[in-house]
């Protein structure tokens, strides 16, 4: 969904006159802890030569997504960056309660017919989800939102997960129509007025 967003993004932002070079020259507060974020989510591949770190691993890969909030915290001043970390919040949230594990239910997993994803999560390939077991209104948090085929990535979703793609792209369009040297513009602008009223 994060893939999708990215590409719908930069599609009507550059459909908009957007400017691509906005998004690289954007300054990011916090991009260190961006690859620190990277390095804690890839501990399974670090670690797997070791005995007993599944659960280590699990915790890493939660600090990651953490991280990752604190990021978003830091930026916040850029559009959709809000929608983003509520989105993520709610992730976070219900992995904090199930053993930093994303509930994923299961019957919709075999709805959307990932076969793959199924015999990850139950044969515990895949560390950090498993099998949904949460009950009352926190079911809504868990991944069981569908996009089943025909659509070419099917996938379960959470309602965090939705938020988070539709911040991503506002943040994306965002970014691409913000007006280049806006700052350096008014400066320009105040000086110019200041020096007509001297005269």
């Amino acid at each position: 969904m994060f893939l999708e967003a990215v590409v719908l993004g930069l599609f009507i932002g550059g459909f908009k006159g957007g400017r691509l070079a906005n998004i690289i020259d954007m300054n990011i507060r916090g991009w260190y802890l961006i690859i620190l974020s990277l390095f804690l989510s890839m501990s399974p591949i670090f670690l797997r030569n070791f005995d007993n770190i599944t659960n280590t691993s699990v915790i890493l890969m939660f600090f990651s997504m953490v991280i990752l909030l604190i990021v978003l915290i830091l930026n916040l001043d850029k559009k959709g960056v809000w929608l983003v970390l509520i989105g993520g919040l709610f992730n976070v949230a219900i992995m904090a309660f199930n053993a930093f594990k994303m509930p994923v239910m299961m019957s919709g997993l075999e709805s959307a017919g990932i076969t793959s994803l199924i015999e990850g999560v139950t044969d515990g390939t895949i560390i950090n989800y498993v099998a949904s077991e949460v009950t009352g209104v926190m079911q809504i948090f868990t991944k069981f939102i569908i996009v089943p085929k025909p659509y070419p990535f099917p996938k379960i979703l959470t309602i965090g997960d939705i938020l988070m793609s539709f911040g991503l792209l506002w943040m994306i369009v965002g970014e691409m129509m913000r007006p280049s040297y806006s700052g350096r513009g008014k400066m320009v602008q105040f000086s110019y007025g200041s020096a007509i009223k001297r005269r």
